[in-house]
C-alpha cells in the first residue's frame, strides 16, 4: 500500500497519526525556518485535505515528533529508543545521522545500528522511512561520508521499509545555493568561524531535502522554488 493510501485509510478510521523525525542536526533543524521537517509535514497534511475534504481531520490527526538530536550518533539515538518509541509511530522517517566520521565507528558498525533502529521502530501497522544522509559542499567531508551512506544501501527492505537515497539525489543539484550559512566555527569539521558552513543547508536546502522525501516516499511532486518564493512573499499557504 502507497504511503499517501495508507495515511488516509489510517486518519479515516483512527484519527490517529504520529509521525516522528529521527536524525542529527540535519533533521532537529530548529536553526532554520521553514525546515524539511515543516514543509513534509505542511504538503502532507494539504494534500489528505484535499483526498478528505475535512480540514480538521488531517491538521488535527496527524501529529509530529521532531526526535532529532544535534549531535548525535546511531548509538546515541539507540540509547534514547525507549523516550522514542513511546510515541508509538505510524510513521518513521529516519535521515541518517552524519556524525559518525567524527568518532571511532566502522561503517559495518554504523549499518548494525541502523538496522536495531529499524527493528524497534517499525510496527506491524506502520512504516519505516530510511534515507541515507545529505551530501554537503565540501569534497573531503563527502568522501567520509559516502562510506557510511553507501553500506545503508546493503540493509534488507520490504513493503514496510522504504529506502530513500538522499545522498546521491541531493547531490544532483546546485550545492552552492543550499549552503550559505556562516559558521560559528566548528572544530570537527575543521570550521573556522565566518566560513561557510559546508553541512547544514539553508532554507531552499532544507525545501529540497524535502523534495526528495515527498516524491520518492510520498510520491507527492513539490517544487521547492515555488514554496520558498511563496514564503518569502509572506504567503500563509505557500503553493507547491
Amino acid at each position: 500500500m502507497k504511503l499517501m493510501e495508507f495515511l488516509n485509510k489510517e486518519l479515516v478510521s483512527k484519527r490517529d497519526v504520529n509521525i516522528i523525525f529521527i536524525g542529527d542536526s540535519i533533521t532537529s533543524t530548529e536553526w532554520v525556518h521553514p525546515n524539511w521537517r515543516e514543509i513534509v509535514e505542511y504538503v502532507i497534511k494539504e494534500e489528505l485535505t484535499k483526498k478528505i475534504k475535512d480540514w480538521k481531520i488531517p491538521s488535527w490527526g496527524i501529529r509530529c515528533f521532531n526526535y532529532g538530536f544535534d549531535g548525535s550518533t546511531t548509538e546515541d539515538i539507540l540509547r534514547m529508543i525507549d523516550r522514542i518509541s513511546h510515541v508509538k509511530p505510524t510513521i518513521t522517517i529516519y535521515l541518517e545521522n552524519t556524525n559518525e566520521i567524527h568518532y571511532d565507528f566502522t561503517p559495518e558498525q554504523h549499518k548494525k545500528n541502523v538496522e536495531k533502529l529499524i527493528s524497534a521502530l517499525t510496527k506491524k501497522d506502520g512504516y519505516f522511512v530510511l534515507c541515507n544522509s545529505i551530501c554537503g559542499n565540501n569534497e573531503e567531508y563527502n568522501k567520509k561520508l559516502s562510506k557510511y551512506s553507501q553500506i545503508v544501501r546493503k540493509i534488507k527492505f520490504d513493503d514496510k521499509i522504504l529506502f530513500v537515497d538522499t545522498f546521491k539525489e541531493y547531490s544532483k543539484y546546485d550545492l552552492k545555493k543550499f549552503f550559505t550559512f556562516k559558521s560559528l566555527g566548528n572544530d570537527a569539521l575543521k570550521m573556522k568561524p565566518g566560513s561557510i558552513d559546508f553541512v547544514h543547508p539553508n532554507s531552499l536546502g532544507n525545501a529540497y531535502i524535502a523534495k526528495i522525501i515527498l516524491e520518492e516516499a510520498f510520491n507527492i511532486k513539490f517544487n521547492p522554488e515555488k514554496f520558498i518564493a511563496g514564503t518569502l512573499s509572506g504567503k500563509m499557504y505557500p503553493d507547491y
